[in-house]
């Protein structure tokens, strides 16, 4: 690969890193915060590799001096010296993939294979996870503050889930024993590569298709046999219904 190969690559992937902070795209990779760090980087690199063919096109005449008079050891050394290996132009692939194919968001293949990993129930809130309205409407919940909560009633502390409808968001994940499926969402700390599932075990309710993006409404479902800190969280589904993939997938 030439040097000016070299600067055209640096520009490409920061033409790549614009174009998924543009689309939005970003955030299946990493947490939205970054977005003014990958801007940046993406700067960074434009500026490089256009500093380092504006070198390459001025250098050019001086170093022929306008004529063909040059040796043909210094024309071996002019075309050879500044060249690396040929190897580097696999970085283009995945300028190419970014482009032509974005990776998706992670999903159930993922968080199926993940379970070693289940992520643990996040920290309550410094007040602790207060009363939920009781007015029969569903209330809106994070699967974190749900897992939170249910960790809690599991636990003997505050029963705050026990009858209350909720709503929870996420994508379809199969269970391999059978018993019900899951609503998961991942939680991502920096980056895709760190992500966690947060599972909720669904009972009472068909399995719409692996990875489809749902809204569930139901009940917590306490464990069989009483209070058992299981890791197990489970809710009596009412009702499930399609939705399209939220702009920020992980949670």
């Amino acid at each position: 690969m030439t040097k000016a190969g070299q600067n055209l690559l640096l520009i490409a992937i920061a033409a790549a890193v614009f174009w998924i902070t543009a689309t939005g795209e970003y955030v299946n990779y990493v947490r939205p915060g970054f977005r003014p760090f990958l801007i940046a980087a993406a700067t960074a690199l434009l500026v490089l590799g256009a500093s380092g063919l504006r070198r390459e096109w001025r250098a050019t005449p001086s170093e022929t001096g306008g004529h063909g008079s040059r040796t043909g050891h210094d024309h071996g050394t002019h075309d050879h010296g500044g060249r690396g290996p040929r190897v580097a132009w696999l970085m283009c692939l995945p300028v190419v993939a970014i482009f032509v194919v974005a990776p998706p968001a992670l999903g159930s293949f993922t968080a199926s294979r993940d379970t070693g990993r289940q992520a643990q129930p996040p920290p309550a809130p410094a007040s602790g996870y207060g009363e939920l309205p009781r007015t029969g409407r569903p209330v809106p919940m994070t699967m974190g503050e749900f897992i939170g909560r249910s960790f809690e009633a599991q636990t003997g502390q505050a029963m705050t889930l026990q009858g209350v409808p909720v709503q929870l968001t996420g994508f379809v994940t199969p269970r391999g024993d059978g018993g019900g499926w899951q609503v998961t969402r991942l939680k991502m700390a920096c980056c895709a590569g760190d992500a966690v599932p947060f599972s909720v075990v669904v009972h009472g309710l068909k399995r719409p298709s692996a990875d489809a993006w749902v809204r569930v409404v139901g009940v917590w479902r306490p464990p069989a046999g009483g209070r058992v800190v299981s890791g197990l969280h489970e809710l009596q589904g009412h009702s499930v219904e399609l939705i399209e993939k939220p702009s920020n997938p992980y949670e």
